[in-house]
């Protein structure tokens, strides 16, 4: 019963007690993820030749800077010791979204781009033999 104590005491306490010891880890974590949000927002606004991809990866760019928005505002609650804030508990569910979106999109890059790139290479080879709407026939 100890364990299963100990274990809801360290996720929920209130006050964590003890160093922050993970502090420039998280604060790494945050300003990359903030910094490739406002990059990738940048390169996907100027990518104008390939289409799947700012269609895959256009909600991308916010979710990274909302990663690093969260991580920054948890580093800085952690530092001041702010209680019921800094509950390790909303770390972890942080790094679990973390975790699902690095997952999400790798899974998207590496199965449904090249499927959807190449449908859309197949699908402008068979539009480049129909005849186009509105021509100088009529």
């Amino acid at each position: 019963m100890s364990i299963i104590s100990n274990l809801i005491l360290y996720f929920f306490s209130p006050l964590p007690e003890g160093p922050f010891r993970f502090m420039y880890f998280f604060i790494v974590l945050g300003a990359i993820s903030l910094i490739g949000g406002i990059v990738l927002k940048v390169y996907l606004k100027k990518q104008k030749n390939d289409k799947i991809f700012k269609k895959l990866f256009r909600d991308l760019p916010g979710k990274l800077i909302l990663i690093g928005i969260l991580e920054g505002l948890y580093v800085l609650v952690r530092w001041q010791r702010l209680p019921y804030l800094s509950l390790r508990f909303l770390n972890y569910l942080v790094l679990a979204y973390v975790i699902y979106v690095v997952f999400h999109y790798v899974q998207l890059y590496i199965k449904v781009y090249p499927e959807d790139k190449k449908h859309r290479e197949a699908q402008i080879k068979k539009n480049q033999y129909l005849p186009r709407k509105g021509g100088k026939n009529r």
